[in-house]
């Protein structure tokens, strides 16, 4: 560490996994969360923040996951210095998405956006779930049994996580164009998420487009 754990305020959470190949190649995929402590009594500590999150957020996500997503794996590294590097963690008991049969192609995604207290896309979000099964979506929307379950996860975002060592953790949107985070001292600038908004038509990021098959 580079600072006093007592000025870490802001940790970052990414979840990495593998799409199988369906006809073209495998995919790597991230997804990045981002968590404000609330307080600086107790000293943070990377295994419990885990802890927390793989049963209150990892779980439940890997629930409404293809089979064919796998090999997930979490990292945290806490935002306020610069110098920290991520600690490597494994989901537990899964670690590989839940729901057998077919899945949509690996564009198609699940989004919930995420909004702040304060106007302006420097204080909005959004994550983008990949690995959707077909039998979510009736034609271009979420519908029945899935989308309640996709609307029980998404009330599961903003909420606060109290870790084992008894520190609590916010869920925030992070600012990387207003941040300075690339040298300490870091300028962090997150706020707090007030609120979800699950998207019910099934989204596209054409960046987990897989290659070409000719």
């Amino acid at each position: 560490m580079s600072i006093p754990l007592t000025s870490v305020l802001c940790a970052e959470i990414s979840l990495r996994g593998t799409l199988a190949a369906g006809g073209s190649n495998s995919k790597n995929c991230a997804n990045v969360f981002h968590y404000r402590r609330t307080g600086t009594s107790i000293d943070p500590v990377k295994a419990s923040l885990w802890t927390i999150f793989n049963s209150t957020i990892v779980q439940p996500l890997l629930d409404l996951l293809n089979s064919d997503v796998g090999s997930v794996t979490g990292h945290i590294r806490w935002v306020d210095d610069a110098e920290d590097t991520y600690s490597d963690h494994t989901p537990s008991p899964n670690a590989a998405g839940q729901v057998a049969g077919e899945r949509y192609p690996s564009v198609v995604c699940v989004s919930c956006l995420f909004r702040t207290a304060k106007r302006g896309r420097n204080y909005r979000g959004a994550k983008r779930f990949y690995g959707i099964s077909e039998a979510d979506g009736v034609d271009d929307v979420l519908a029945g049994t899935p989308l309640t379950n996709w609307t029980t996860f998404k009330a599961l975002l903003d909420d606060a996580l109290t870790d084992a060592d008894g520190n609590v953790w916010n869920p925030c949107v992070l600012s990387r164009s207003l941040s300075q985070l690339t040298a300490n001292p870091t300028t962090v600038v997150r706020n707090d998420i007030t609120s979800v908004l699950l998207n019910k038509n099934l989204g596209r990021m054409d960046r987990r487009r897989v290659a070409t098959v000719r």
